[in-house]
Order: structure tokens, then sequence, then C-alpha cells
């Protein structure tokens, strides 16, 4: 009697729901490049926005007695002719150039998404439109855009971020439009249609969503060329003049001291190539994910 009238007790499994978003950065990083691309990358970023709350030099503060001496404990990518510290002088150089990198990359991914998605779904006419304006733009190289820009509008991070999203601006405007002429044709487009979806919706719920992840590959070059950009302007005195530091002016800095100072400009250069590399990796990691194809 007692045994009847016992409670059963089944066993409960638990079972655990990973968000999606767990599982997206789990894959993200399972990806060789990507992987590789954030151990370079993510801690010059981190160093780079939290320089001000770090143990770091003075990007001005300078020391005559400690003029142009080598890598040491003390100062440890040496210091320049005014005995400035070069390291805290490449920590600062890392954020103005990867300031203006991301935001040039940016401002050339909203004009792009933005023109391209009109010039591939409202009809033949803004198409024409658009497509001349860029083929104009086109016509001249990138890097003749953007000092044309500086030399009209003048130096500065400011000219600087718009000179650069120009130039890359009319690349990721032919990008969009042909994502966009793309996804005129599916079925969820015709469908939207026939429920007489208004314009503006079809083109914030079903194009701009479906190009956003080829445009995020793009980006990362953009941002990359950008950067390997500035650094090209800054050196010539187009772009960031001191005394704010960028890599480019450092580099510059250090050209007459090659053979005895070989770190003023040999440093902020590799920085220069690990940031564009590290950015490149990134760009083939998403475009390996988007393409099961490409995966190995």
């Amino acid at each position: 009697m007692a045994d009847t009238l016992a409670p059963t007790l089944e066993p409960i499994s638990l079972q655990l729901k990973v968000p999606r978003r767990a599982h997206g950065l789990v894959s993200f990083f399972r990806n060789r490049n990507n992987a590789i691309g954030a151990v370079i990358l993510l801690p010059i970023v981190f160093t780079a926005v939290f320089a001000s709350w770090l143990p770091i030099p003075d990007t001005l503060e300078s020391d005559v007695t400690a003029s142009l001496q080598g890598p040491s404990t003390r100062h440890f990518f040496g210091t320049d002719k005014l005995g400035r510290d070069i390291f805290a002088r490449t920590v600062s150089g890392l954020r103005v150039s990867l300031m203006i990198g991301f935001a040039s990359a940016f401002l050339s991914l909203t004009i792009g998404i933005i023109f391209g998605t009109i010039a591939g779904t409202l009809g033949k006419a803004a198409d024409a439109a658009i497509s001349a304006v860029v083929d104009v733009v086109m016509a001249f190289p990138a890097l003749l855009l953007a000092i044309s820009i500086i030399a009209v509008f003048g130096s500065g991070m400011p000219q600087l971020i718009i000179a650069l999203g120009m130039a890359s601006m009319p690349a990721a405007v032919r990008l969009q439009r042909s994502l966009a002429l793309g996804l005129k044709s599916r079925t969820f487009m015709d469908g939207a249609r026939m429920a007489n979806a208004p314009t503006w919706w079809l083109l914030v719920r079903h194009v701009v969503p479906n190009t956003m992840a080829p445009m995020v590959v793009v980006a990362t070059i953009y941002a990359a060329n950008a950067i390997l950009a500035e650094a090209a302007l800054s050196f010539l005195g187009l772009g960031i003049t001191p005394p704010t530091p960028s890599l480019g002016n450092l580099v510059a800095d250090g050209r007459n001291y090659l053979r005895e100072a070989w770190w003023i400009s040999t440093i902020p250069g590799l920085a220069i190539v690990v940031v564009a590399i590290s950015l490149h990796l990134f760009s083939d990691g998403i475009r390996e994910q988007l393409d099961p194809s490409l995966r190995k």
C-alpha cells in the first residue's frame, strides 16, 4: 500500500537554450581569419581607445636629455629627436588613424547604401542619374580625389574623413546597386508588391537588410584602405599635421633618422601594416562565413 501511494518521480531534463547571438559569436570566432584578426586588432583598439586611462606618457612631453634613445624598459619604442616617447605617440596615432578609417568607411557605406538602393529599385531615371554621377566621380583616382577635396576644404580630421569617404563612395554605390537589382525579382519582393506594400517599406524591410552582409565585408576593406591613404596623405603633409600625431606623420618625423634612430619611422610603419592586415583578415573571414563554398 505504501508503494502504491508513493509518488513517482520522473527525471527532468534541463536544456539550457543558448541565445542565437552567442552561437553567432562562437561561429564568428571559430573562423581562422576572424580569430587571427581579433587577436591582432582587439588589443590594439583597446589600447588606443583607453590610452587616457593607461599609464602612458603624454604625447607632447619632451625630454631633450633622452633624445633619440632606443627601445628600453623606460621607453618601450624609444624616443624621437625631442625626447618624446614613441610608444605614447604611436598609441595616439593609432587612435587618430583608426577613427579616420572607421568613420570614413561608415560614411562611404551609408552613402553607398542610400544611393545604391535608390538606383537599383526606383526606376530607370533615378538609376541613370545616380550612375552618371558615380561614373564621373570614378573617373578620378581615389587618392587624387581625396587630395582635391583637401585642397578645397583644407586639412584636418573632419575634412580627411569626408575626403576618404567620398573616395570610396562610388564603389559602394555600385555594389549596393547591383545587390538591389538582384533582389528585385525575388519571390518575397513580388509577394510584398502584391500585398500593396509601400516602396519605403520594401526598401527598409527587404532590400537593405538583405544587402548589409556583403556591404559590411567591403566596409572593412574600405577602413583598411582609408588608414593606408591617411598615412600616405599625412606623410606628404596633406592629412593630419603636427602636433597631433597620426601614423603617417610619425613615419614622416623619422625619415631623416632612419640610420641612427630607425624606430621612429619603423614602428609606426609596422603598426599601419598590422592594422591593415588584420582588417583584411576580418574581411576574408566574414566572406567565408557568408559563402559556404569558401569554407575549408
